[in-house]
């Protein structure tokens, strides 16, 4: 006996339950130039309501692709694909505005497995939103977040709930209150387990309504 393991509607694995073995099949399996997308820009204007799109490439896209753009509902697909340009299975947003020549989209492919070893370089390890003006500091939104100290005014510690496999990673931190101020956020310590940053002017340290890390590694 046998069973397989599909996703959409492709098989992925069959397991033999006589020999207990599974096998991949690698034509589902996504490469990295897959993982990473096709990327084009808009050949001129398009009205909110437009479903056939002009692109400046049509390279790398096909039919059942996800559509990935400013504005572009989450689950919006490619219907078909032409010499220069795609139809699209909804409207590319509804903002009243329209989208310029010249703007980025992008395409992924909706019917691949992805291996973590292609993708774990482009995930965001950490990410937190939270007060920094209003004791306790709470936080309102993170992930792999354990908590947030407040070491000074203006100085914060976020502190990973999973430690990053080192101190060389990439971390993005910015603040700011109802009232403009004009901070600088600047990074002040990266270590294994936690993120330490400033928020100020010269010398003069600011407690803010808003701040914002992302880490990448």
């Amino acid at each position: 006996m046998s069973g397989t393991l599909k996703i959409g509607g492709q098989t992925l694995a069959t397991h033999d339950t006589a020999a207990n073995e599974i096998s991949f099949h690698s034509d589902v399996m996504a490469t990295t130039a897959q993982v990473q997308g096709a990327h084009t820009t808009f050949n001129g204007s398009h009205s909110d309501t437009a479903t056939t799109i002009n692109l400046a490439s049509v390279s790398g896209i096909s039919a059942g692709d996800y559509v990935v753009g400013e504005g572009i509902a989450t689950g919006t697909t490619v219907s078909s694909v032409g010499a220069s340009s795609v139809v699209i299975s909804a409207g590319l947003d509804t903002d009243g505005v329209g989208i310029a020549g010249g703007e980025q989209i992008s395409f992924y492919k909706s019917n691949k497995a992805l291996s973590p070893g292609l993708v774990a370089g482009q995930l965001c390890r950490a990410w937190v939103n939270f007060d920094g003006d209003t004791s306790p500091y709470s936080i309102r939104a993170a992930y792999n977040v354990s908590s947030i100290s407040r070491t000074g005014q203006g100085l914060y510690r976020v502190n990973f709930a999973t430690a990053m496999p080192d101190a060389n990673y990439s971390c993005i931190a910015t603040g700011g209150s109802s009232g403009y101020r004009g901070n600088s956020v600047n990074i002040t310590n990266m270590a294994v387990g936690l993120v330490e940053f400033s928020d100020g002017i010269d010398s003069t340290y600011y407690d803010s309504n808003y701040f914002n890390v992302a880490v990448f590694r």
